[in-house]
């Protein structure tokens, strides 16, 4: 009996006609803005009522993309469960090797920066920033070689391990 698989596949979606949601009190869309590159858009109020189904909207689009975009600069309320779907979006990005950064208004960055005082989440100034700084990343990447292919550097080499002179092979050669 054959047995039954799960297979996650996702759908490129190239055009510019988007994928809008609508989730208490906020709209979440999404915008391709090239083949590996998305723009994602929260407005309205991201709080305790919506901040897991906007994690889950970002993670359902990002399938074949490499670049993301988060655009929360039109939200009128962010909560402290908003951030928490940030560092959802951050950790989610980290694993699935997308590069991204988000974009926050005032009410936004306030809240960032009480929550975020080292600043480690991505945060750009406008999307102009954003993008430039993708396509920075972009340009930095360096290709990855397999390991059948790689071979190793002198410098990681494990050391050779010299064969210590036994006590006795010392004392012969001290007299």
């Amino acid at each position: 009996m054959p047995t039954a698989h799960t297979i996650r596949s996702y759908r490129a979606q190239l055009s510019s006609a988007d994928e809008s949601e609508r989730c208490g009190r906020a709209t979440f869309t999404v915008r391709h803005l090239s083949e590996t590159r998305l723009l994602i858009t929260a407005i309205g109020e991201l709080d305790a009522t919506n901040a897991r189904a906007f994690g889950r909207f970002v993670e359902r689009h990002t399938g074949v993309s490499k670049q993301l975009v988060l655009d929360l600069s039109d939200l009128d309320f962010f909560g402290s469960e908003g951030f928490a779907s940030l560092h959802y979006v951050s950790v989610h990005c980290a694993r699935h090797d997308v590069d991204w950064l988000f974009i926050g208004g005032r009410i936004v960055q306030r809240i960032v920066a009480i929550c975020d005082p080292d600043a480690e989440l991505p945060l750009a100034d406008d999307l102009g920033a954003a993008l430039a700084r993708l396509d920075h990343l972009g340009r930095c990447r360096h290709p990855v070689q397999s390991a059948a292919k790689a071979k190793p550097t002198p410098a990681l080499r494990s050391p050779q391990r010299r064969a210590r002179p036994s006590p006795e092979t010392s004392n012969e050669r001290a007299m």
